[in-house]
């Protein structure tokens, strides 16, 4: 296998943007395990990169406003100059419709109808939100315009 700097995204020096809450999993002595020690959507430099079982790719980024550096997966980072897209579901979160949603002709969902996230996905190249929602026996993808909070 090729770990050249051709397999990474982010060369040292990029500016990348964190996409979901980073915690700590033990390795920061002064913050109890499961703290809060960046949060998604901020910014950060590419200082170095590695290898985790020599199949995933681990930046070490550093945060500016936090004098912090974390190790973040390829996964949970995007390029910085991106429009940020906050994450407002995660699994199994209730959303409401933006929309009627109908397949084939026949109606499947209404606008305002109350309904169960199953996944969420972030486009890494562009930086945006979708979502997979069940509907009976169907699962629909949808983009982030679509849900918005329950009141």
């Amino acid at each position: 296998m090729d770990y050249g700097s051709d397999t990474v995204r982010f060369a040292p020096g990029s500016e990348v943007r964190i996409v979901r809450n980073i915690r700590n999993d033990g390795s920061f002595q002064d913050f109890a395990k499961g703290d809060l020690l960046v949060e998604a959507g901020s910014v950060g430099i590419v200082r170095s990169y590695g290898y985790f079982l020599q199949t995933q790719v681990i930046y070490q980024v550093f945060i500016p406003t936090q004098n912090r550096v974390i190790g973040v997966r390829d996964s949970e980072v995007i390029d910085a100059e991106l429009a940020w897209v906050p994450c407002l579901f995660r699994s199994l979160d209730k959303a409401k419709l933006t929309c009627s949603l109908r397949m084939f002709g026949e109606p499947l969902a209404n606008k305002g109808d109350v309904i169960e996230v199953h996944r969420v996905y972030r486009d890494l190249e562009d930086g945006t939100v979708s979502f997979e929602v069940k509907f009976g026996a169907h699962l629909v993808k949808l983009d982030s315009t679509r849900l918005e909070p329950v009141a």
